[in-house]
């Protein structure tokens, strides 16, 4: 149950991330915006860390999983979820993301040797077939034509590394304290922003609007330190495979406040946010 309350709030916050991310991709781009996402995200968990940071000895013997998720699925997955999402509603990304329980489920039974079994590949075409509905605009008629958007593709990708993400918790984080392993892999990808950051410039920062920055503290402290936090002590305690299930608690958290913030709503998004979930249901069955 305490895995469970973990990752369930890390995924309301991730829901929340994607009107954040919107609204401050509006006013910068996409490097500065994630920047600024880490750099509120790396100082609360570096505040709560600091009297208990781990030897250069466990950073060293822990170098390999700490850069595999700091730079490759975080940095990486940043990369691609804020370009994808600069072309995208949050309702879709967040649909799309949700493929990312379904992959975490293949690459534990391949990577953590996690048996696979039918109910999990049922549920899978189920779930797949939902984001196809989706990519589809809800016209099973187009699919002769289908075309992938470039949106579509960058947010798949990002979903893959995050499956990733959540295989390689599990497989190198047990190793050091949970703090200390969130707050290195975030401070890696907050140094790989930076390092890019000169190369593509950015905005003033007198011209940054009151909603940049509530959006920018909020996807920083809770949808980033809180979130990540959270999300790593839920792998640890239970497994990827559960944690991946939660995931499709996100576009459920997009949807309710996208009604909130007044964002449209189509029918073959709850349609294929129905097929998403029952395909989980399916993964889940006993």
């Amino acid at each position: 149950m305490k895995a469970i309350i973990y990752l369930l709030v890390a995924a309301v916050f991730w829901g929340i991330n994607f009107h954040f991310a919107k609204i401050m991709l509006s006013e910068v781009r996409f490097i500065e915006a994630a920047a600024w996402r880490y750099i509120f995200g790396v100082l609360p968990l570096f505040f709560l860390a600091y009297k208990q940071l781990p030897s250069w000895t466990a950073i060293r013997e822990n170098l390999k999983g700490i850069l595999l998720i700091g730079i490759v699925c975080l940095f990486g997955f940043n990369i691609f979820f804020f370009i994808g999402l600069k072309y995208s509603s949050a309702i879709n990304g967040s649909l799309i993301i949700s493929t990312a329980p379904m992959l975490t489920i293949l690459f534990s039974s391949s990577m953590l040797k996690t048996p696979l079994e039918r109910k999990h590949i049922i549920g899978t075409v189920i779930s797949l077939f939902g984001v196809l509905y989706l990519i589809l605009k809800g016209n099973l008629l187009h699919f002769t034509q289908l075309n992938f958007s470039i949106s579509d593709i960058l947010l798949l990708v990002a979903s893959t590394l995050f499956a990733l993400q959540n295989v390689w918790i599990k497989k190198y984080g047990a190793a050091i304290s949970n703090i200390n392993f969130t707050l290195l892999t975030n401070f890696l990808c907050l140094l790989s922003f930076l390092i890019v950051l000169p190369f593509v410039g950015m905005e003033e920062v007198s011209t940054y609007s009151i909603s940049f920055w509530f959006s920018a503290i909020g996807i920083g402290f809770f949808g980033t330190a809180v979130a990540y936090y959270f999300w790593n002590e839920g792998i640890k305690i239970s497994s990827a495979n559960q944690a991946g299930i939660m995931l499709n608690v996100v576009p459920l958290s997009t949807a309710i406040f996208s009604i909130i913030l007044g964002e449209e709503l189509f029918m073959y998004h709850l349609i294929s946010g129905l097929l998403i979930l029952v395909g989980v249901i399916v993964i889940r069955r006993q």
